[in-house]
């Protein structure tokens, strides 16, 4: 598995990920097709910041199965790096979000500048929460966040990456 910065040759990944039905449906949705270069260009320029989003890839000669990402974030008015991940419907069910995770999880560990990362699944992505839990994650409460302008129930996760 490799994790390869995420750039401008992946808008189409983006479109993928972002409106398909599965992989957004705990998200409300798949999203606005007119806002799809924002978050393209929101994605390519959180790399350039020098923060972290990815392009998950299994096998070199496979391509993008999704992506994963750790970015600063502002939740209930703490400062915070959140990390979030998606992964196209026919990767599923593989491994790979786990492996991505752990990659990234190893990558943080590693790098002084983050102590805790904090995960916001929906209350009822059982999958994404069974993988935080699997992954060392602690849950320390439930809440509500905005996302897209529509009120989302969430689980928080939070992880210890320091050294």
């Amino acid at each position: 598995m490799e994790l390869r910065p995420y750039n401008d040759e992946h808008p189409g990944l983006t479109e993928a990920l972002e409106l398909d039905p599965e992989v957004m449906k705990e998200l409300g949705g798949p999203a606005d097709p007119a806002d799809l270069d924002r978050v393209h260009r929101m994605r390519v320029e959180t790399v350039a910041r020098g923060e972290w989003y990815f392009v998950i890839v299994p096998e070199p000669s496979d391509p993008p199965a999704g992506a994963i990402g750790i970015w600063e974030s502002t939740v209930s008015g703490l400062a915070l790096h959140e990390v979030g991940w998606m992964v196209l419907p026919e990767f599923q069910g593989r491994g790979i979000a786990t492996e991505a995770l752990a990659l990234l999880i190893d990558r943080a560990r590693s790098d002084p500048g983050y102590d805790r990362i904090h995960a916001f699944p929906g209350a009822t992505n059982t999958p994404s929460n069974a993988l935080c839990r699997r992954a060392g994650f602690d849950m320390t409460e439930g809440m509500e966040v905005k996302f897209r302008d529509r009120p989302l129930r969430v689980n928080h996760w939070e992880l210890d990456v320091s050294a």
